[in-house]
């Protein structure tokens, strides 16, 4: 990706000319700053959002879909981690207001299409009401919402031996595929700690829960913070979980900026 296409880096006749081309999509990524277990950096989820964008916005600009990615919102709700040391959380309400205002200022510079591409899955739910929000104010726009991991969960299923959930053999296929350098070498890790019963609610991320059920999440650490088969893990597999994913991001968003979503 050429500096032309980072948002940072452009003045504001730039983006506003950039804004004026027919199809033009503006990148938002976000993720979170939170425990990734002994063995991936605190940074894991907004780096793979950062660097998945930093792809896609290459591959849109050389389909002539004139495309900016913004820099990334680094902080999210992880509240489930916050017992472990780096992790960094925020309230939902200042969460949710973060998100609208930035999105109602990409609205307000002429894009008629963004793209929230996250990859945190705890910042979903407010991510979608943030959407909703923001477009409604502006009364003009619209805002696409992909969580990475429920984007692809099906491709998850078929390639990997273990169930997805937090810093496991999948997450850390995409980061080693990515870039991120690991900070140690996985091992085996825990199981995880909170059971889900699967006849309302599956870790399966092609089913939705039939039931969603709040409860205060934990204050205390749980295990190494490192779930499933880690230890499994492989850049081969990571390349090509991240290619079929920038392929079915590229389909998706002609579809998006044609309005046939």
């Amino acid at each position: 990706m050429t500096e032309h296409s980072k948002w940072e880096l452009l003045s504001w006749e730039d983006i506003n000319n950039i804004s004026k081309k027919p199809n033009s999509l503006a990148i938002l990524p976000v993720g979170s700053i939170e425990q990734h277990g002994p063995h991936l950096p605190v940074g894991t989820d907004f780096l793979i959002a950062d660097k998945v964008a930093e792809i896609l916005t290459k591959k849109l600009n050389e389909k002539n879909i004139p495309t900016i990615k913004l820099p990334p919102i680094p902080f999210g709700l992880s509240s489930m981690w916050q017992a472990y040391p780096g992790t960094v959380t925020l309230r939902y309400d200042t969460f949710a207001k973060l998100i609208i205002e930035v999105l109602t200022s990409v609205i307000a510079a002429g894009f008629s299409n963004i793209l929230i591409l996250n990859s945190h899955v705890g910042n979903s739910d407010l991510l979608r009401v943030a959407a909703r929000e923001a477009v409604e104010h502006a009364g003009k726009g619209k805002v696409a919402v992909i969580t990475i991991w429920e984007f692809i969960g099906d491709i998850i299923n078929t390639l990997f031996e273990t169930p997805f959930f937090h810093a496991d053999e999948a997450e850390t296929s995409v980061a080693l595929a990515l870039g991120i350098s690991l900070i140690r070498e996985p091992v085996r890790s825990s199981d995880i700690f909170r059971v889900y019963n699967e006849k309302w609610h599956s870790l399966d991320l092609t089913r939705r829960p039939k039931a969603y059920v709040f409860r205060p999440e934990s204050r205390t650490m749980h295990g190494p913070g490192a779930y499933g088969r880690p230890d499994k893990s492989s850049k081969e597999k990571g390349d090509v979980l991240v290619r079929e994913l920038i392929n079915r991001l590229v389909d998706f968003v002609n579809d998006f900026i044609e309005d046939k979503v």
